[in-house]
């Protein structure tokens, strides 16, 4: 009888013991397709590091006579080094779901364009990662986001990515940190409150310091071998043809908003019917160029997933805001690792004024309303 009772202790014990650990696995959720990777105590946080709104924003101060100019921005910075900095370009998941970003409002350059499944993703170069705590959520590579960042000359880093993007990857010499790598786990953490409350492939994370750390142990090329992002001129007066708001329709999801504010001179952008905002910062994203160019996409024929791929080489047209006034364009790039290139109507290299720039890539026949 106590033999029979003894049994019974163990069958329960090793019931009990199951479901738990079921629902540890499927507490994790199941990984997509594209973002496979093994969670680890060492890259899971197990509190949330989120604080909207309470990490305080520092600027270096450069003196305004300074000779050095960022080849991103076309503004002073501090010194040579400063200058010839090697970008960052990073891939920043853009979904409803994945909201608020962190860190984002940092970068120099914002590129944003489709996914699938009408989603954009935005890719984030970062000409300074110093002092940024938080950048993300990071999301999966896309082969045309590649070209983006090539063209810049920059270091990517993803987490996973599609077919297309690997074999891109894998006949291009390009510096790319993929987080999905055992070998850079320690480039990322995941969010334990974004898993619970955003989902799993909502949860990554990385910082400046994580990645420059990375860099430096590699031994990653930190200076850039390409010139300036664009033709700036500090002189340049655009006046007429006003355009105080825009708005550009990349889907029945996604409708991209740029406000100016002829305060601050920027242009303050607006998604999802609200502003964008940066969690980290509780500020709302703001450039001074905004950039919309129309380029062919196209569903990849035999893709389950409804992958796209894009023309991002040869020529399109678009335009170019800045202080209040809009511009017609016509972008160019020769090839994947050429730089994209503005003309206007009458063929002159566009003259761009110095500072931060978002650029909104959309559909050829994208709606696109200013005002």
């Amino acid at each position: 009888m106590k033999l029979k009772k003894i049994l019974l202790y163990v069958m329960m014990f090793a019931l009990v013991f199951a479901l738990f650990a079921c629902g540890n696995e499927a507490a994790k959720d199941a990984p997509k397709a594209d973002e496979t990777t093994e969670t680890t105590e060492a890259n899971v946080n197990p509190e949330s590091s989120e604080n909207p709104g309470e990490t305080e924003a520092q600027d270096e101060v450069v003196p305004e006579d300074s000779p050095y100019r960022s080849h991103l921005t076309g503004l002073p910075v501090a010194s040579k080094e400063d200058e010839v900095r090697r970008p960052v370009a990073i891939m920043i998941n853009n979904a409803k779901k994945a909201l608020p970003q962190c860190g984002i409002s940092k970068a120099s350059i914002i590129y944003e364009a489709l996914a699938e499944g009408g989603i954009t993703r935005l890719l984030a170069v970062f000409e300074n990662l110093e002092g940024i705590e938080q950048i993300g959520t990071i999301r999966s590579s896309r082969h045309y986001y590649i070209d983006f960042a090539n063209s810049l000359d920059a270091i990517y880093v993803h987490i996973g990515g599609s077919p297309k993007a690997y074999e891109q990857l894998k006949s291009q010499k390009i510096a790319s940190f993929d987080l999905i790598e055992g070998a850079n786990s320690d480039m990322y953490w995941r969010d334990n409150t974004r898993i619970k409350n955003n989902g799993y492939e909502h949860s990554v994370f990385t910082s400046g310091e994580k990645l420059l750390a990375k860099f430096e142990k590699k031994g990653t090329r930190m200076t850039t071998q390409k010139g300036n992002a664009y033709n700036f001129s500090e002189d340049v007066v655009y006046e007429g043809n006003d355009a105080t708001k825009i708005s550009a329709v990349f889907s029945p999801y996604k409708t991209g908003t740029y406000t100016y504010d002829e305060e601050s001179g920027l242009y303050r952008i607006g998604q999802y019917g609200t502003k964008h905002t940066d969690g980290l910062y509780g500020t709302q994203l703001a450039f001074k160029n905004v950039f919309v160019i129309h380029m062919k996409s196209w569903v990849i024929r035999g893709d389950e997933a409804g992958r796209l791929d894009f023309t991002s080489t040869g020529s399109g047209k678009g335009k170019y805001f800045v202080n209040g006034t809009a511009t017609d364009i016509t972008w160019k790039r020769e090839g994947k690792s050429s730089a994209f290139k503005y003309y206007t109507e009458d063929g002159k290299e566009l003259p761009v004024v110095p500072g931060d720039s978002y650029v909104a890539i959309v559909p050829i026949d994208a709606k696109v309303t200013v005002e």
